[in-house]
């Protein structure tokens, strides 16, 4: 392996390993710094690669006094916030929790002002006096989303129509976890949620490693993280591909090589989630298959094939060279086939939500004009179009893939290398209540 590959190979490993660290320091107690961090990724060179930007997120560690009352508090020890405009959609991360703002996504207010453009928050809290919901279980922490600051059921998520449309929200934590919702809260204007009671528990798709995710989070509430003792089990199964035979592998014509599944049986009322190494794919509820000849599935399995690359040439773009490093596909029915694609009930398409653990700098092309093999290896194809990423913070988000196809990664060589970044710091007091 040349010093080009360690380099790349690092930098995904960097960028998985501390998503996974993130996600554990994400609980922490009360602090008195306040902290705004912006960064800067500029790339060297200007391709027709589509990328969709979004505005960079202020984040802001709060420190709120403690209160002697023995009424339940949920005090704010961490906060992100995100601009977003309704039409584009918007993903934001803090600590161990991502959400993913679906383009379409605005709010209704209290007064039925339906908001195209707003701030959107993540709050993590610090627990006191909440005790333990009813079915048992130790309280861990809180998060809560807002909307101009205000966390309230009052606000509901919508999409054009009107309609409840859920933000999705990844958390990766450890499987003996859940959380519940928390109603019945005032949240003064320091940011703290005084009283409120556990109302119900929530709902997780657990995607395999450690990976769980929700899909139907409408309101701007807090949910309480509970350990419960008991470990959730993941549906998806892990397979080991068929090792492609010798005459296969010697031959010059490119090929995507599957060296990890993990399948999912998908009832398009439910939905579900898969994880295969720095990949998410999400199935939102309400996805439905249409075959090659026009059938519509409700039931169907679901694959995330991860594929070694042999014989894929950089993609050279004006003189730049994108180095291809590896390749993911969605299967259905173990079929990777432009034919099929994922739909609602009326036909018309329908996403499946793909995050990559990657820096902002990774990019993909769609693959097509390939042979799918009995053991899955797919032989030929060529670079067709680039994807649209959204990026995060140490990840990337598409919100358009609809074909069971190929995707093959790419990195600029040095694409890394031109960061800024500018950091503020302000110390407060403790006793100022400052946010």
């Amino acid at each position: 392996m040349d010093a080009k590959s360690i380099r790349l190979t690092v930098a995904i490993v960097a960028a998985i390993v501390g998503f996974a660290l993130a996600g554990y320091l994400a609980i922490r107690p009360p602090i008195t710094i306040t902290s705004t961090v912006t960064s800067t990724i500029t790339s060297p060179v200007t391709t027709t690669v589509t990328t969709t930007t979004t505005v960079p997120a202020t984040v802001t560690t709060t420190v709120m006094p403690q209160s002697s009352s023995m009424a339940p508090e949920l005090i704010p020890v961490g906060v992100r916030t995100i601009m977003v405009d309704a039409a584009k959609g918007a993903t934001l991360r803090l600590g161990n929790i991502i959400v993913i703002i679906r383009p379409g996504t605005y709010v209704m207010t209290p007064s039925g002002q339906m908001l195209s453009s707003y701030n959107f928050s993540i709050i993590d809290y610090e627990l006191v006096n909440i005790g333990s919901p009813m079915m048992g279980g130790e309280p861990v922490f809180a998060f809560a989303y807002a909307v101009n600051g205000k966390v309230s059921p009052g606000y509901t998520f919508v999409n054009q129509e009107g309609k409840p449309y859920a933000v999705v929200t990844v958390v990766r934590m450890p499987s003996t976890w859940t959380s519940w919702t928390w109603l019945g809260f005032t949240q003064e204007s320091n940011g703290t949620l005084v009283g409120g009671h556990y109302v119900f528990i929530d709902s997780w798709a657990y995607a395999g490693s450690g990976i769980f995710v929700n899909y139907q989070f409408v309101k701007p509430v807090p949910w309480v993280f509970v350990n419960t003792g008991m470990p959730a089990s993941s549906p998806v199964v892990y397979t080991k591909p068929t090792t492609p035979n010798s005459t296969e592998v010697t031959t010059m014509t490119p090929e995507l090589i599957p060296v990890g599944i993990g399948t999912l049986m998908v009832n398009a009322t439910q939905g579900g989630a898969v994880a295969v190494g720095n990949i998410l794919a999400i199935i939102l509820p309400g996805t439905y298959v249409k075959t090659p000849s026009g059938q519509i599935l409700k039931e169907y399995n679901f694959s995330l094939v991860y594929q070694a690359i042999m014989n894929i040439p950089p993609l050279n773009m004006s003189g730049v060279y994108y180095w291809p490093l590896f390749s993911y596909a969605f299967a259905v029915n173990n079929q990777i086939n432009a034919g099929y694609t994922f739909v609602n009930a009326s036909g018309s398409p329908v996403p499946v939500l793909t995050i990559a653990f990657l820096p902002s700098w990774f990019t993909s092309w769609t693959w097509l004009g390939y042979v799918q093999l009995p053991d899955g290896t797919l032989l030929g194809g060529k670079y067709t179009f680039p994807n649209p990423w959204i990026p995060g913070d140490d990840y990337i988000v598409n919100v358009v893939f609809i074909k069971p196809v190929p995707w093959v990664f790419l990195a600029v060589e040095h694409g890394y290398v031109n960061m800024t970044s500018t950091t503020t710091t302000t110390t407060t007091s403790s006793s100022s209540g400052g946010s």
